[in-house]
């Protein structure tokens, strides 16, 4: 009896990999390669007219925590986890544009247009510049 069971479990198997051979890729993912057109990390410019997306996270960072934009792009600042989360410029200790987004809780945004090429500091006043901070860069 014991060597039936064997027997029926190893059919079993056998015909489920039959099954699964002629299209079976071994569990390999396949995904497509990265553009061409795609930016390096922490560099982008986004389509014309779209924003140029930065995540505040409850790692307490800004993803990307530095971007080069052309001028006359918006950037538009989510909070993407729980942690309330301010945009704020300048950073202490530096100047430029004047900005602050008061604090966002989960879900909300805030967002602002770079006329001026430029490099941009700004921090998180619920964490500090120390722990939280970030930089646009704009190029005309």
């Amino acid at each position: 009896m014991r060597t039936l069971k064997v027997f029926a479990a190893v059919a079993v198997l056998a015909t489920a990999g039959i099954a699964c051979s002629s299209s079976d890729n071994g569990g390999a993912v396949q995904t497509p390669p990265p553009s061409s057109s795609s930016p390096a990390a922490g560099q982008s410019s986004p389509a014309a007219g779209a924003p140029f997306a930065v995540a505040m996270t409850d790692g307490l960072k800004y993803v990307p925590a530095s971007a080069t934009v052309k001028a006359g792009t918006q950037v538009k600042w989510t909070v993407t986890g729980t942690a309330a989360h301010t945009v704020t410029s300048p950073t202490p200790g530096t100047q430029g544009i004047t900005f602050d987004s008061g604090t966002l809780n989960q879900g909300q945004d805030f967002s602002f247009i770079f006329t001026v090429p430029g490099t941009y500091h700004y921090y998180c006043k619920v964490h500090g510049a120390s722990v939280m901070s970030g930089t646009i860069t704009v190029t005309s």
